[in-house]
């Protein structure tokens, strides 16, 4: 049964033991906080998802703070009710394929609409005081992260649905060591839109509408049924709805309600609502603001949106996480669509491959079910190399190192991975250099754009399977029990061990 909104979603973990009340005192204030040394804490031992109720230098404690939900790759599957990883790809990459499976929102009335409870009208706005603000670790400023950014194509009217990291300008420090104006800080916001070039569809449509000298209406949804982020960090055909996309997921439509001062729609049952506009030609430049790749970036510049009405629940929750180096809260749910994404396309054109993991470092991992003399053709695993760059959807052609494996090898175990390269690859003749492909956004070692973000970097592939018959008629017998050997004696020694 899909879940109705974020708070059923952690009844069932904390019903599994998956999710602790926390009532010590932890630091969340600016420049004295102890936020990323938690999240570190836990999720380098898959800790459990915790709920915030007592931080300090905090400026709204009566909004308690969601921490860790996503950290593994459990609670992830659970996100769309699953049990296992495996699974879960396979049911995204599915729906994903076949958008007859996908469900038109239903709209509700506003009485209906939980994320109607409170609305603070434009006049009151005050965002030092309407909206929690957490800081991580040496941050600049205070950041959005639970945000699901909607707007509509200014040309279509199509709508669209993503996660974009929103900058809180009050009590940020600037990097260039300038002040952000009064008014910035409590009635603007910054928005994490690669508009210039367009790298993302927010950014398509704020270019669209730049163009047309019209402004952009923008809706962020905070804190919406788990089925809505995975939805929305997955890569939609531009033009189609991830919100529909989301119905699929959960097997039932999204109720939305009508906003208060755009013409959008919104999940009605999220925690808060911020409804705004685009300020034409705005540009704000942010950092420190740490990464998923584990590096801060010192200066990045976005668009700013002045916003016009909050909504919120009564009694709302709030939503805060912090990227570093992996693994982090949302890590694994970040790669759900990548791994969804580019297992879909190619099971449709090649059935050997058998599941596609993506390591916490952005790693890609293909598996097939066949090796050896059973490969369909000489030099298969470097064909499938080339399909990864090659597929559907923004993730593959950004795939820095992509290691194709065979059955026997376990695409989650990072020591199985390396067993196979030590013993299946020659570098010199199982290795692909691609040197224009298309640079992972956020990775620190290639050349940098005017948005502090690299577009054209070098790609490597590696191929991992046995060189039958590439190099050999026959390859030497692997040495290892299989997994039923192994757990029937575990069973045997249970008491014992």
């Amino acid at each position: 049964m899909p879940y109705k909104d974020m708070r059923e979603f952690l009844g069932v973990l904390e019903k599994k033991g998956q999710l602790r009340q926390i009532d010590v005192p932890i630091k969340a204030a600016h420049g004295d906080n102890e936020l990323q040394a938690l999240m570190r804490l836990l999720c380098q031992n898959d800790g459990p998802a915790a709920m915030l109720n007592n931080l300090e230098g905090y400026n709204r404690p009566d909004v308690p703070v969601i921490f860790n939900p996503f950290g593994t790759r459990e609670r992830t599957a659970m996100m769309i009710d699953c049990t296992e990883p495996l699974e879960m790809k396979h049911k995204h990459a599915k729906v994903l394929s076949n958008p007859s499976s996908w469900h038109a929102p239903v709209v509700v009335d506003k009485d209906k609409a939980p994320c109607k409870e409170v609305i603070i009208k434009k006049e009151n706005i005050s965002l030092d005081k309407n909206l929690p603000h957490v800081f991580f670790g040496k941050e600049a400023a205070s950041y959005i992260t639970g945000g699901l950014g909607i707007t509509k194509d200014p040309e279509t009217g199509d709508v669209n649905m993503g996660c974009y990291r929103i900058t809180q300008l009050w009590n940020a420090v600037h990097p260039l060591g300038e002040e952000y104006p009064e008014e910035q800080q409590k009635q603007q916001l910054s928005v994490f839109a690669f508009w210039n070039p367009p790298m993302s569809h927010i950014g398509l449509h704020l270019a669209r509408a730049t163009a047309m000298g019209k402004p952009l209406e923008v809706a962020f949804a905070l804190q919406c049924d788990p089925a809505l982020h995975m939805a929305g960090a997955t890569s939609v055909p531009f033009g189609k709805s991830e919100i529909e996309f989301a119905g699929g997921l959960r097997g039932a439509p999204v109720e939305v309600v009508q906003c208060e001062t755009v013409d959008l729609q919104v999940p009605a049952t999220a925690e808060f609502i911020i409804e705004g506009a685009f300020i034409p030609n705005s540009e704000t430049t942010i950092g420190n603001h740490s990464n998923p790749v584990g590096y801060y970036d010192a200066i990045q510049v976005f668009p700013r949106f002045e916003v016009t009405c909050i909504t919120h629940r009564k009694d709302p929750l709030w939503y805060a996480t912090m990227e570093m180096i992996p693994p982090f809260d949302h890590n694994y749910q970040a790669l759900v669509p990548v791994e969804g994404e580019i297992l879909g396309d190619l099971q449709r054109k090649i059935p050997e491959v058998q599941d596609v993991v993506v390591t916490p470092n952005m790693t890609y991992v293909v598996q097939l079910n066949v090796d050896g003399a059973r490969k369909p053709h000489s030099e298969f695993g470097k064909y499938v190399l080339h399909a990864v760059w090659g597929s559907a959807g923004r993730w593959g052609r950004t795939a820095k190192i992509v290691i194709v494996v065979g059955p026997d090898v376990d695409p989650y175990d990072m020591d199985s991975i390396e067993w196979a390269i030590a013993t299946r690859v020659q570098p010199a003749e199982d290795t692909i250099i691609n040197q224009s492909g298309q640079a992972f956004l956020l990775d620190p070692s290639a050349t940098k754009g005017h948005h502090g973000f690299p577009v054209v970097g070098s790609q490597m592939g590696i191929d991992a399977t046995m060189k039958v018959p590439e190099r050999f008629s026959t390859y030497q017998e692997v040495s290892m029990p299989t997994p039923e050997e192994v757990a029937s004696l575990a069973e045997k020694l249970k008491d014992v061990l």
